[in-house]
């Protein structure tokens, strides 16, 4: 009996422990970028090979009425990121600031955009933080939870919105590429199309995935990707984004 007991309560321990051990994964893969799942998944399809990437934090500030406020703002960016090379462009419609830096170590392009224009009778100012990359490094990911974190929370009054966005290509070149990636795609991403379209050529997929937040509508779309072959022996580019895709395709 004493046995029985004791086996019974190591059992329950190790039950404990796996439960534990199990919510804390869930907690780090939720926490993680969205840029970051997305290159994770796509990483474990062979076929797939990643290009250009680009993480884009877009927020609307209405508390820059003036041209003596936008003045203000911009100065104090450049003695916060006097790393970047700043350009003022005013227009007749509006104010601009673009401010643009290139690490030669990690390959990163950073740009920060401040505009003010003027929107039914009222000054409205868009604050715009964007990464690029050429390829994606494993270093990126650390970028990703600690720089990218940190310009985000010195930028942007609130939550801004961010735009996840990769290019690529698929090794396969068979005719019937476009199905099939289609469907492996909406599995890996453990999504649910909402809408499509589908030529020849080109397929485009609007869908809602449980892995990623942001819903832009009422049917909680928060993921796009698109595919496109020139033809049987041709290789076939595809382009993903969250919520929605910010690259041309």
């Amino acid at each position: 009996m004493y046995n029985l007991n004791k086996k019974m309560l190591t059992y329950i321990v190790f039950l404990g422990l796996m439960v534990i051990l199990i919510g804390n994964s869930t907690i780090v893969a939720e926490s993680k970028p969205d840029i970051v799942k997305l290159v994770g998944l796509l990483q474990k399809d062979k076929d797939l090979n990643i290009g250009d990437w680009s993480v884009l934090a877009r927020e609307i500030n209405k508390e820059i009425t003036t041209k003596q406020e936008f003045e203000r703002e911009v100065t104090a960016l450049k003695r916060k990121y006097p790393q970047f090379q700043w350009h003022r462009k005013d227009d007749a419609s509006g104010w601009k600031a673009e401010a643009l830096t290139y690490n030669v170590d990690s390959g990163l392009t950073e740009s920060i955009k401040i505009m003010t224009t003027e929107e039914k009778f009222d000054k409205v100012t868009y604050v715009i933080y964007e990464v690029k990359g050429k390829e994606w490094e494993k270093a990126n990911s650390a970028f990703f939870t600690t720089t990218f974190q940190n310009r985000v929370n010195e930028l942007f009054i609130g939550t801004p919105s961010i735009f996840s966005c990769i290019k690529g290509s698929i090794n396969d070149n068979m005719d019937s590429v476009l199905n099939s990636k289609t469907e492996d795609l909406l599995d890996m991403f453990q999504a649910r199309e909402i809408e499509s379209v589908h030529e020849t050529n080109f397929t485009s997929i609007s869908a809602h995935s449980t892995l990623f937040k942001q819903p832009l509508t009422k049917e909680k779309l928060n993921l796009q990707f698109g595919l496109r072959t020139e033809g049987l022996g041709d290789r076939t580019n595809f382009v993903v984004g969250t919520p929605i895709i910010t690259f041309e395709y």
